[in-house]
This record gives C-alpha cells, structure tokens and sequence, in this order.
C-alpha cells in the first residue's frame, strides 16, 4: 500500500491503499512500518513500456481441446522479467526447477536494481517481441501512454 504526504497527513496513494483506508472507521489508530519507496513515476513508466510491448505484439491464439487461450499480461511481465536474467530458481512437487520472475515491490528491489532491471527487460522486448523497434519508438510509445506527448 502506497501512502502520500499531503496537508491533511497521509492519504492513500494507490488503489490497495484507498480500498483499506476506506473500511477504516474515524478515530482508528494504526501502525505500521513505513519506507519510502523508490521512484513511482519510473515504476509507472516500466509498467507502460510493458503494456506497449504487449498490445503491440501480435499473440498466437492456441486451441487446447475445449477452446483457445491467449497470453496474459501477467505472464509476459514475469516471462521477460526471467528473460532478463532476473529470476529465482525453484523446484515444483515433480521435481522440475523452474525460473521463477524476481519480485519488483519497492521492498524487494533498489533503485540501481530496478533501473538495471527496466533496461535489461527493454532489451529483451525489442529482440525477442518487438524486433522492428528501436529504442525511441518505445520511449515515444511509452510517453505517450503516460501522456507526455
């Protein structure tokens, strides 16, 4: 949950934050463990470029027996996040390792991290998905989404 301090105290900052801020009765006393996260806006822009690279690719339809399935977002962010080279190895109930996608949270990752990682991912979305892109078609891409341009 993301909190922001403004002249009022803290108000929530995110949807998660609004939702549990909202079942709070007036007058509750809360504590809790505060950090200060690192850059929200370049979280916002790595989310943004991953969106792009998304609906900019053209995703094979697969018919499995009962019907057709399609990629998720969710599956593609942690499918480049591992592509990236940044994974944790885990072993399922068969035995089977498997790569599973490091978390981003702001608790997880530091800044210098996380700006390696944002990197590291757009390089793979532009050899791996969107081979026909340059570096500044997705910055142009990803402004625009966010509503710079």
């Amino acid at each position: 949950m993301l909190f922001s301090k403004s002249s009022h105290g803290l108000l929530p900052a995110d949807e998660e934050a609004q939702t549990w801020f909202g079942k709070l009765k007036f007058g509750t006393t809360v504590s809790g463990k505060f950090i200060v996260p690192r850059n929200l806006k370049f979280m916002r822009k790595f989310f943004a470029m991953l969106h792009v690279a998304y609906d900019n690719y053209d995703w094979p339809v697969v018919d499995y027996g009962s019907g057709t399935c399609l990629c998720s977002f969710e599956k593609f962010r942690g499918d480049v996040t591992v592509l990236a080279g940044y994974y944790d190895i885990s072993v399922n109930t068969r035995g089977d390792i498997r790569k599973e996608p490091k978390s981003i949270k702001f608790g997880k990752m530091d800044e210098a991290e996380f700006s390696l990682l944002y990197s590291e991912v757009l390089d793979v979305i532009l050899m791996e998905f969107l081979n026909n892109w340059k570096h500044s078609d997705m910055d142009a891409a990803v402004d625009q989404m966010l509503g710079f341009s």
